[in-house]
């Protein structure tokens, strides 16, 4: 079945399913435990901001996987794979291996595939860089929060 909503679908299910396994449990004592930023919105905020994640993400890979196939198409599906592969991750850094310093520096590269996700987006389909626009823009908020997280809370850069 070639369906972009079943593709789209399917994608979404399973890296939220990966982010949640690799998240762990102790999602709400491992907030609990930080000195967060003045800035920082409450936990309830957060899942809403993974569930925008995912509609964001679903879009896009709606609208790509309409697309006819080309090298540009298929480097922004290989881009936004990774982008949810490297969030997934993020959360294995961040929950299970408690370490800020590292979940702060992954940040860095994921940013730049996102911004690099818009740039092919805004040439292959102006719809869904325009969907993409306020979570690339949200990124610098995120990068941001990461920085002052792990400057809060000293002695949370163990290794993994």
């Amino acid at each position: 079945m070639n369906s972009p909503l079943a593709y789209s679908l399917a994608l979404c299910a399973i890296s939220a399913t990966l982010e949640g396994i690799l998240a762990g449990r102790g999602v709400q004592a491992r907030f609990a435990d930080l000195r967060l930023p003045r800035y920082s919105p409450p936990l309830p905020v957060w899942f809403v901001i993974g569930g925008i994640f995912y509609v964001v993400c679903f879009s896009v890979l709606y609208r790509l996987f309409s697309l006819p196939g080309s090298g540009l198409r298929d480097a922004a599906l290989v881009l936004l794979v990774g982008m949810m592969l490297m969030n997934a991750l993020w959360n294995y850094v961040f929950f299970r291996a408690r370490n800020l310093f590292l979940s702060f520096v992954t940040c860095l590269p994921y940013g730049l595939v996102a911004v690099v996700l818009f740039v092919l987006m805004l040439k292959l389909d102006r719809l869904a860089a325009l969907v993409l626009s306020p979570y690339i823009l949200y990124l610098g908020y995120a990068i941001a929060w990461g920085y002052a997280l792990w400057k809060r809370n000293p002695g949370e850069e163990v290794a993994v």
